[in-house]
């Protein structure tokens, strides 16, 4: 078994857009800690490989990977938890649908967990 790939709709709650951009505008400045929290995150079995919004008020597409080992229960946990995208805010509903890479016929990004 391999790292696992999924693809992340991230839809904002009504009147919470502003709220995460701004949090997120604050994390991604200069001692902001986002480099910290990429590497926590690696670390913990979560790669973010890219984001993709739509417009400000949503939504938004990532792609993630995690870890061999890491349930979907567990990925979904991270992803609507502190430490994923929401901050901890509760401004998403994310929706996670995992990739099948046999029916792709290769990873959409190297894996980046070998």
């Amino acid at each position: 078994m391999a790292s696992r790939f999924f693809h992340v709709q991230h839809e904002f709650r009504a009147g919470k857009s502003q709220q995460w951009w701004d949090a997120a505008q604050k994390a991604m400045a200069p001692g902001g800690g986002w480099d910290e929290a990429v590497s926590k995150n690696l670390q913990a079995g979560f790669f973010n490989h890219s984001f993709n919004p739509i417009a400000p008020e949503g939504p938004a597409f990532c792609i993630w990977e995690v870890q061999e080992g890491i349930t979907d229960e567990q990925f979904q946990d991270f992803i609507d938890g502190p430490h994923g995208p929401d901050f901890g805010l509760g401004a998403f509903m994310n929706i996670c649908r995992e990739i099948n890479v046999e029916l792709a016929g290769n990873t959409p990004y190297p894996r980046k967990f070998v």
